[in-house]
């Protein structure tokens, strides 16, 4: 079943792209939604897009998306889709932002797929097997160590009063920190291209894909005290690590 459910997830970027070329750098109107993040026509489209194709497919099962209600099938899996992360980026024609289809099992990350459309890149993960960047068989870097990891953010003050300050604690005794890339952070480093993604205050759409690609891969993924990421308790943190020396690095200082 899991095998069926990735080929069709990986399936559904080839009906969002367009829409997303569509609008892409066309200047669409944008709306601030009640928490002041922005949305735009392609975001919903995309959306609507994805669900349509998810129910007629597999009415049974629950989907979680950023624009509409939930909707709750009897079958154990649950999809988590951000029909376009980094809707920042894609509203000032910066092409970093993608599509994020995650596919869960009671409540567990299985399958991810992030879509970085623009640039015609498509990540394939599945918990238990491999992870794929279109055609070529991805695997996290070998960095085990901080003062060699490169280490990326979308932005220090997504993290919070609290979360800013341990962060820079973590990144300042890594080599490199980058910032900005959204869901292009957790696609590069299941690609071994930076080694370390700490993030917080997110939603479970933001990251449930990414879960499973980084994993797939190679990677280490857990909320910042450690534990596992699970549909049912996430917290809103995370840290996706390249190795587990480096993961386990990361949460002696993020955890305190």
């Amino acid at each position: 079943m899991l095998d069926e459910l990735a080929k069709f997830a990986a399936a559904l970027t080839d009906l969002t792209r367009p829409v997303i070329h569509q609008y892409f750098r066309q200047n669409p109107d944008i709306i601030k939604k009640q928490d002041n993040s922005p949305v735009t026509m392609a975001d919903q489209q995309v959306e609507q897009i994805l669900r349509a194709a998810i129910r007629y497919r597999y009415p049974d099962h629950s989907i979680i998306g950023e624009e509409q209600s939930n909707h709750i099938g009897d079958a154990p899996y649950t999809w988590v889709i951000d029909p376009i992360d980094g809707t920042r980026s894609f509203s000032c024609g910066n092409p970093l932002f993608g599509t994020l289809i995650g596919i869960l099992e009671h409540g567990q990350p299985q399958i991810g797929v992030i879509d970085l459309p623009m640039l015609e890149n498509r990540w394939l993960g599945q918990m238990g097997k491999s992870c794929y960047c279109n055609t070529s068989l991805c695997q996290t870097s070998s960095v085990r160590d901080l003062a060699s990891a490169r280490i990326a953010t979308t932005s220090s003050t997504l993290l919070g009063d609290e979360g800013r300050p341990k962060f820079e604690r973590l990144a300042a005794a890594c080599r490199v920190v980058n910032y900005g890339g959204d869901c292009a952070n957790y696609a590069y480093l299941a690609s071994g291209w930076c080694d370390l993604v700490v993030e917080a205050n997110l939603q479970a759409y933001d990251i449930m894909a990414a879960v499973a690609v980084v994993t797939a891969a190679g990677g280490v993924v857990s909320r910042w005290d450690g534990t596992p990421i699970h549909l049912d308790d996430f917290d809103g943190s995370i840290i996706a690590a390249a190795s587990p020396e480096l993961h386990a690095a990361a949460v002696s200082y993020l955890s305190n």
